[in-house]
C-alpha cells in the first residue's frame, strides 16, 4: 500500500506537494493535477499497521461513503466539491481546493468572528445542510474544523466521512465514539442517530464558538464533555448579538424544538433554497414571538431545592408539626383544607422529582428509567411531608407553635403551586404548535 509523501504521483496525474491536515483517519494534501495543470486537495487515508481486518474494510467503505455522498451534493456552492477518486493501492478523494483556513484554524489565530461574517457563514452552511437532508445525508460531524473559509468569503461544509444516507448501514468503530462529542447532540449520545436536527445542534455549537471562541461544552475531559451536552445549558451569548435567538433555539436539547435548516434560514431573513419536508414537530416562531426561556426550569429547581433544604431543617424536630395538624384536622372546618394541601404537596413535589427519569442515558435502558423516577418520586414526597415540619420549626421561632403548624401546609403548598406552574409553563413553551394545513 502506497504511503503519501510529496512527490508523490497519486494515479499517474496527481504529483502531492504538501500536507494540509491530518485526522484519525487521513491526510489531506495540497496536490497537482498534471493533465488539467491546477491544484487540488487530495485525501489518504491512512492504514496503521497491524490493524485488523474488519477496522479496515471499515476505514475503506467510511472512505467510499465520504465520496457518495459528496459526490451528491458536488453541485452546490457551499460543499466542498468532489473531483475524482483514484485507487493506487488505497482510494484516494480529489477533491475542491480551498484556499483559505478552516473556522477553528481562523478561530485559533485571529479570534472570534464579527457579527455580520459569522451571520454569512450560519446561512451558507444551513444552505448546504438543507441541501444534504433534502438528499437523504446526515452529516454527523459538523464542526469548526470541518468548515472551510476561502478567499472570497464563502463557507463550505466538507468532510461527510461519518455521513449518514438514508440507504446507507450503519458503521460503527469498537471502542471509539465517532463524532466530536462536545459538538455532538443529547440524542446521539443517548443512542438516537441520524435524525437531521442532529446537525442542527452541532451547527449551533459551531455558531456558538464562532462568536464567543469558545465552544459552550467545552470540558477538561471526553465525560465532562459527555455530561455538560447531556445535562448542562449552555451560558447566554454575549457576543453573539442578532445572532443570538438562531444559536438558543439551535441548542435546544430537544431534537423536536429545533428548527429546520430551511426554518433557520428564515429565521436569518433568507430566502428558503427550495422545498423540502417540515416535520410537523418544529414550528418557525411567528412575528413578535419570542423563544422559550430556560429561567423556568432553573426556577423550578430552585424552588426543589427550598423545599428539601425545608425538609433538612423539618429532620431536626421531625413529626411535631403533623402532631399539631392532626389535631386540628378534626375540627369540622380545617380537616378538607389542611388534607388538600397536604395531597397537593406531596404529589405534585413528588412528579416534579420523578423527572429525573428524563436525565437517564437512553443506553441505560427503560427499567433504570423507571427505577430512578419511582426514586425521584419518592424522595419528593418525603421531602414535602418534612418540609412541612421544617415549616414549622421556622414559624415557631415567631410565634406560637401551634400557629406555625397550622400554617406549615399552606406554606409548602403555596412553594408547592408556584413551582408545578413553572413547570407547567415551561411545558407549555416546548410543546409544538399545531401546524396549518397547506392550501391547495
Amino acid at each position: 500500500m502506497t504511503s503519501g509523501q510529496p512527490g508523490l504521483m497519486v494515479g499517474g496525474r496527481y504529483r502531492l506537494v504538501a500536507v494540509l491536515g491530518s485526522g484519525g483517519f487521513g491526510r489531506v494534501w495540497r496536490a497537482h493535477d498534471e493533465v488539467l495543470d491546477v491544484d487540488v486537495a487530495i485525501k489518504e487515508l491512512c492504514l496503521v499497521p497491524g490493524m485488523p481486518q474488519a477496522e479496515q474494510d471499515k476505514r475503506l467503505e467510511r472512505t467510499a461513503r465520504e465520496a457518495r455522498n459528496a459526490v451528491r451534493l458536488r453541485s452546490h456552492e457551499n460543499v466542498v466539491a468532489i473531483h475524482d477518486i483514484v485507487t493506487d493501492g488505497l482510494p484516494w478523494i480529489v477533491m475542491e481546493l480551498v484556499d483559505g483556513p478552516s473556522l477553528h484554524e481562523h478561530l485559533e489565530t485571529r479570534g472570534p468572528l464579527p457579527v455580520d461574517t459569522a451571520e454569512q457563514v450560519a446561512a451558507a452552511l444551513l444552505k448546504a445542510l438543507g441541501a444534504a437532508h433534502r438528499n437523504g445525508i446526515v452529516h454527523r460531524d459538523i464542526k469548526p474544523a470541518n468548515v472551510m473559509l476561502d478567499g472570497d468569503g464563502r463557507a463550505l461544509l466538507t468532510d461527510f466521512g461519518i455521513a449518514l444516507h438514508t440507504t446507507d448501514s450503519t458503521l460503527t468503530t469498537a471502542g471509539m465514539l465517532i463524532g466530536s462529542p462536545e459538538y455532538m447532540a443529547p440524542e446521539r449520545l443517548r443512542g438516537i442517530d441520524g435524525l437531521p436536527a442532529g446537525d442542527l445542534f452541532s451547527l449551533g455549537v459551531t455558531l456558538y464558538q464562532a462568536v464567543e471562541g469558545l465552544s459552550p461544552f467545552r470540558r477538561g475531559t471526553q465525560p465532562a464533555a459527555l455530561t455538560a451536552v447531556l445535562f448542562e445549558e449552555p451560558p447566554p451569548p454575549l457576543r453573539a448579538g442578532r445572532l443570538a435567538p438562531l444559536i438558543t433555539r439551535l441548542l435546544d436539547k430537544d431534537p423536536g424544538s429545533r428548527p429546520t435548516a430551511e426554518q433557520a434560514l428564515a429565521m436569518l431573513g433568507e430566502r428558503r433554497p427550495g422545498p423540502g419536508p417540515v416535520r410537523a414537530a418544529t414550528r418557525v416562531l411567528p412575528s413578535g414571538e419570542t423563544p422559550p426561556k430556560v429561567w423556568q426550569h432553573k426556577a423550578v429547581a430552585v424552588m426543589l431545592g427550598i423545599i428539601f433544604a425545608l425538609g433538612l431543617i423539618g429532620c431536626t424536630d421531625a413529626g411535631v408539626a403533623w402532631d399539631k395538624l392532626d389535631n386540628e384536622m378534626d375540627l369540622d372546618d380545617m380537616g378538607i383544607p389542611i388534607m388538600t394541601a397536604v395531597l397537593v404537596n406531596v404529589g405534585v413535589v413528588g412528579l416534579l422529582c420523578a423527572q429525573v427519569a428524563r436525565f437517564v442515558p437512553r443506553v441505560a435502558g427503560r427499567t433504570v428509567a423507571v427505577i430512578a423516577g419511582l426514586a425521584g418520586c419518592l424522595a419528593g414526597v418525603v421531602a414535602a411531608a418534612l418540609a412541612v415540619d421544617g415549616v414549622g420549626v421556622i414559624g415557631s421561632s415567631f410565634g406560637s407553635r401551634s400557629d406555625a403548624a397550622l400554617a406549615a401546609p399552606f406554606v409548602v403548598a403555596a412553594l408547592t403551586l408556584i413551582a408545578g406552574g413553572w413547570a407547567w409553563e415551561a411545558r407549555k413553551a416546548r410543546r409544538p404548535a399545531p401546524q396549518p394545513a397547506a392550501r391547495p
